[in-house]
């Protein structure tokens, strides 16, 4: 009733936008900045809704949640479509889908990221109940409506399968995708893409994108940053933007906050990511092996209130890779003074990281306080050393502290910190 009374009183904006849903474990958020990015060089006037707020143009709008309640969700379509937006895309949470937050909406796109085990658990009960409420997105998809997914993950890939309505246009290595990525040797400070239209793609005008090849030089690192840049890249040119736009965009556009970020580059590198599974924590270790560095240290921040489960696998995923990738620091820590009450790390979670990291690393540390962790591990850091601050919400606020850090002991900041967008 509160979606109804919300789209009648805002006179019914989402009708007359077209709307882009993007749903899945992780990479939302990277891939709706990706997007948004690539369609303003492509001039097609869009807004956007996720957990870096509510943007359109100049104007940001911090907002509680990812996917906003219904009445801030069409205020925010209204004051797009009134100052003349033609797109608005924006970020689809499992939470939103089960309490009716985007209950009368319509997506004339859609982009599915991936599913992944033990994601809010402390919510959905179970890994059946999530996927289960994943479904219910499949209700908002317009009849007929592109569905760009990544064809790598098999369950996303059979649940696409299974579903009529929708024209999937399924991105990744192999021979059945409609796009083909493929990835040569890492450049320098980045990755370049061959991106290959193997089919036409819907267009959203009714057009569709004729096949072809070419390549995306992207300022990211890491495989999940591929995977979502080329996503982005495939819903953007089924909205709309011309190949060139897509190239010019991605190659110009500062590295999104927290994903692979460099922080610092000089006496040490710090590199900041903002790991949630264990699939990430790899993807940053990838990087880390590959970037040329004396000694490694390592500074994890817990994710609080979300459940034993998911903390230990996190932690048995950094665990892993420290046997090949070892550290001479590996301090934990639960941010007591940078988070608030939903994300508070709580005993039994801060009982299960260290005891499967001390299980099978030596010399892991804790500190309560994140300043004090990433102190720690910076006061230890020497010439060509690396520095990775891990963690969600809880490492948020890393960045400050290693500026505060840095100012402190006479070191000019020199980073990519530019990002965030």
């Amino acid at each position: 009733a509160r979606a109804e009374l919300s789209r009648a009183w805002y006179g019914r904006p989402a009708d007359r936008l077209a709307l882009v849903g993007i749903t899945g474990t992780i990479g939302k958020t990277s891939v709706l900045s990706i997007l948004d990015v690539i369609l303003a060089r492509a001039g097609i006037p869009a807004g956007t809704i996720g957990s870096l707020g509510i943007r359109f143009g100049d104007t940001v709008h911090a907002t509680r949640l990812t996917t906003p309640d219904a009445l801030t969700l069409h205020r925010a379509l209204a004051q797009m479509l009134a100052g003349g937006a033609r797109l608005a895309a924006m970020e689809v949470t499992s939470h939103a889908l089960v309490q009716h937050r985007v209950h009368g909406l319509r997506f004339r796109l859609g982009v599915f990221t991936n599913l992944t085990l033990l994601e809010h658990l402390e919510y959905h009960g179970s890994f059946r109940r999530y996927v289960e409420a994943k479904l219910r997105y499949f209700d908002h998809l317009e009849k007929g409506a592109p569905l760009v997914y990544a064809a790598g993950d098999r369950l996303v890939q059979t649940i696409v399968r299974d579903r009529r309505g929708v024209r999937p246009v399924g991105c990744g290595p192999g021979g059945t995708v409609s796009v083909r990525v493929g990835r040569p040797a890492p450049e320098a400070g980045g990755s370049r893409v061959i991106f290959t239209v193997r089919r036409p793609l819907p267009r959203l005008d009714g057009g569709s994108v004729a096949p072809g090849t070419f390549t995306l030089d992207l300022p990211l690192l890491g495989r999940p940053y591929v995977r979502n840049a080329t996503l982005a890249a495939a819903a953007a040119l089924c909205a709309g933007a011309e190949v060139e736009h897509v190239q010019a965009a991605v190659a110009s556009m500062p590295p999104p906050r927290r994903r692979m970020q460099i922080l610092h580059r000089g006496r040490f590198t710090v590199l900041d990511d903002t790991v949630a599974h264990p699939d990430a924590i790899s993807a940053v270790f990838e990087v880390a092996a590959r970037l040329p560095h004396r000694r490694l240290h390592v500074v994890y921040a817990i994710r609080g209130r979300r459940g034993i489960e998911i903390n230990r696998r996190d932690a048995e995923a950094i665990a892993i890779w420290l046997r090949r990738v070892p550290a001479a620091t590996v301090v934990v820590t639960a941010s007591e003074e940078a988070t608030d009450a939903a994300n508070w790390v709580q005993a039994e979670e801060e009982d299960a990281v260290l005891h499967e990291l001390r299980r099978c690393v030596p010399g892991v540390e804790y500190r309560p306080r994140l300043d004090d962790a990433i102190g720690l591990a910076l006061g230890r850091a020497g010439r060509r050393d690396l520095v990775l601050l891990l963690g969600a919400q809880g490492m948020d606020g890393g960045a400050d502290v290693v500026a505060r850090w840095l100012q402190r002991h006479g070191e000019a900041v020199s980073g990519e910190r530019g990002g965030g967008h």
